[in-house]
């Protein structure tokens, strides 16, 4: 599918082609917003700090937490970007991988239990030795579109009722992917903008190490983690249960795909795979899960052996396999922190 990229094709070349794909390579940020610093917090071992930032040009502040181990001595801490996924859930972002000051917000032990194995992400990272980042990115939790914003059509879906939000927000994702395409943008674009804020935000931060930082995604996360590689370096990445070929994806799955990974343009630059590896020769730790019911086994097996080419003649790409469905499991987490605290 597409007039892929050739083997050869410089590294610098391939992330110039996907971002103007993505509509990103003319605004790409530079500087940290400065950040304002609300409530923190102590809890099971965790140091937990609020932040805000406005990303140029938007008028809604992006909500971020900070999270350290609270035994933390005078020395920076390595530093994980965590992604938060897409999970049919749009009205919160941070909430589904990490916990606020008030705790697990409503409905997310239940999201947790199905999708995570009752597990906080960012908990297991922090115990793991991390400073950990976890921000809303559009349009999710801070950064969601108002019920009184959403456009009829997507209301209507949702029989008109603010509590069929997610019903509603589902149906506009459709909307917003073809507005930023319309403007010359894209809805994974759009996203990867304000994750690079983020990470310039994690950089800038006091107590974070700004050489030794990673970043972590399951699932939309994952494709979250695949277009930050192609534009920014890192210390290491993981991308968890969100690596298949374009072709499999249009073969039956592309409804339950969600438009990080989807961008019109981009099959006639490269394959998802490729994406995925454009950091190369950055340390990349890359999660399959043989049942994931959003990719067929061969299209990720077809993934699996274009990723080793992409990083033929490195030791730096390794790939595991999860007997189970489409979920951030309790081993495929340990094996991440593990993996992260060996090269970070």
């Amino acid at each position: 599918m597409g007039t892929h990229s050739d083997a050869h094709c410089p590294r610098s070349v391939l992330r110039t082609s996907i971002l103007q794909a993505l509509g990103a390579s003319d605004d790409l940020p530079e500087d940290a917003p400065e950040p304002t610093f609300g409530r923190s917090w102590t809890r099971e071992g965790i140091d937990g700090v609020e932040l805000t930032w406005t990303v140029p040009g938007q008028s809604t502040a992006t909500e971020a937490w900070l999270l350290k181990p609270a035994t933390t001595g005078t020395d920076d801490l390595p530093a994980v970007l965590l992604m938060h996924g897409h999970d049919g859930m749009k009205f919160y972002g941070k909430e589904k991988v990490a916990d606020g000051p008030d705790g697990p917000a409503p409905g997310i032990p239940e999201l947790r239990k199905h999708g995570y194995d009752g597990r906080s992400v960012a908990a297991g990272l922090v115990a793991a030795g991390f400073a950990v980042l976890v921000h809303d990115a559009f349009p999710w939790g801070s950064r969601r579109i108002p019920w009184n914003e959403l456009p009829e059509r997507a209301r209507k879906a949702a029989d008109m009722d603010e509590r069929g939000y997610e019903v509603a927000a589902r149906e506009h994702e459709h909307g917003l992917a073809k507005v930023a395409a319309l403007t010359g943008s894209s809805l994974a674009g759009q996203v990867l903008h304000e994750d690079l804020v983020a990470l310039a935000v994690l950089r800038s931060l006091p107590g974070v190490d700004p050489s030794r930082i990673a970043t972590t995604g399951f699932s939309g996360g994952g494709a979250r983690v695949a277009h930050l590689l192609a534009a920014a370096d890192v210390t290491a990445a993981v991308v968890t249960a969100m690596t298949s070929t374009f072709a499999d994806i249009a073969d039956g799955h592309a409804d339950d795909t969600t438009w990080l990974m989807i961008t019109p343009g981009l099959p006639a630059v490269c394959d998802w795979p490729d994406v995925v590896a454009s950091g190369c020769p950055t340390p990349l730790l890359v999660q399959f899960a043989q049942d994931d019911a959003h990719f067929g086994i061969d299209g990720m097996r077809d993934a699996e052996a274009a990723l080793v080419r992409a990083y033929a003649g490195t030791e730096a790409l390794l790939t595991q396999w999860f007997s189970h469905g489409h979920r951030f499991s309790s081993d495929m987490q340990d094996e991440v922190a593990l993996w992260l605290q060996r090269h970070v």
